[in-house]
């Protein structure tokens, strides 16, 4: 069984032409929307009854700053850009045509990480605190 949850590969040019150009296009003209643009390409893809499909290769030669404050401004980035997509219209669209299991897989790709991941932290940190106190 195929969920087809992920609707963001990095780059928008793996949809499918013919069938965008026939709908009306993938781009939102938004200044605000401008952070993960390409994530609401793929919503709109998934509204519109289409697939985005990637096939993975092998690519190797590619450099990234691997600093903690580069780190931090990129994962800032993406957090600020899944805050806009939980505001927006699509994400309530999506609710409506997802059944309970896709829509379950949405949630933890998209703003479910983000929760998970701050009761994991508050999680050990109760723990610490906790195991400090009863020392």
């Amino acid at each position: 069984m195929i969920i087809r949850v992920r609707m963001h590969y990095g780059h928008p040019d793996v949809f499918d032409r013919l069938f965008h150009i026939t709908r009306g296009g993938i781009s939102k003209a938004s200044c605000v929307i401008n952070i993960s643009e390409d994530i609401f390409s793929g919503f709109n893809s998934t509204l519109c009854q289409g697939n985005v499909t990637h096939h993975e290769y092998l690519q190797v030669g590619k450099g990234r700053d691997v600093g903690l404050n580069q780190i931090a401004l990129f994962e800032g980035k993406v957090a600020g850009g899944n805050g806009e997509q939980v505001l927006s219209r699509d994400v309530y669209r999506l609710g409506q045509l997802f059944d309970f299991f896709r829509m379950l897989s949405f949630y933890f790709t998209t703003v479910g990480y983000y929760f998970c991941t701050m009761l994991t932290v508050l999680s050990a940190y109760s723990f610490l605190y906790g195991r400090a106190y009863l020392a």
